[in-house]
């Protein structure tokens, strides 16, 4: 099966084990999830965003703030029933919604792990917080479970992003 999940199209075989562009295989690891009090205020209110922070990253950009968990083999290896259990756990702890941090390149995991979690009661808003580097496709498949893109305009033109 060939990633096509983000704009590079790099087609490798995640399942059987291959890193993309991502540095990614197609087993999902979560570098941190915790409330998150420093996102934009209407976010992260007064209770904090239940932030995932999710490994790798196909921008790449060498200014990431996310720099060690975007370009490392940081973070921890989870399931789709343990990142359920996750976004239920943030819920639990009074999180004003899921936020979910560079999350294209798990983005079929996600959704199974939003249909468990729903399942079981999670009825937070998802932000879907992302560089802006998505194919329309990810987009329409999150149609129905994201509430809020939040999205970083990081480019206006081709010749800026090669720099």
């Amino acid at each position: 099966m060939s990633c096509t999940l983000c704009p590079r199209k790099c087609k490798i075989n995640r399942l059987a084990g291959q890193s993309g562009v991502c540095g990614q295989t197609a087993t999902v690891k979560v570098a941190r999830a915790a409330l998150h009090f420093w996102e934009e205020p209407c976010i992260s209110g007064e209770c904090g965003s239940g932030t995932v922070f999710f490994s790798g990253c196909s921008l790449r950009c060498v200014y990431c703030q996310n720099y060690n968990i975007a370009h490392a083999k940081s973070g921890k290896a989870v399931t789709k029933e343990r990142l359920a259990e996750i976004f239920l756990e943030l819920q639990a702890k009074g999180a004003n919604n899921i936020n979910l941090v560079t999350p294209t390149h798990y983005v079929n995991h996600i959704i199974a792990a939003l249909d468990i979690a729903k399942s079981r009661g999670l009825h937070l808003p998802i932000v879907y917080n992302t560089g802006g580097y998505e194919m329309p496709s990810v987009i329409e498949k999150l149609r129905g479970y994201v509430d809020i893109f939040l999205t970083d305009y990081k480019y206006a033109n081709n010749t800026d992003a090669a720099k």
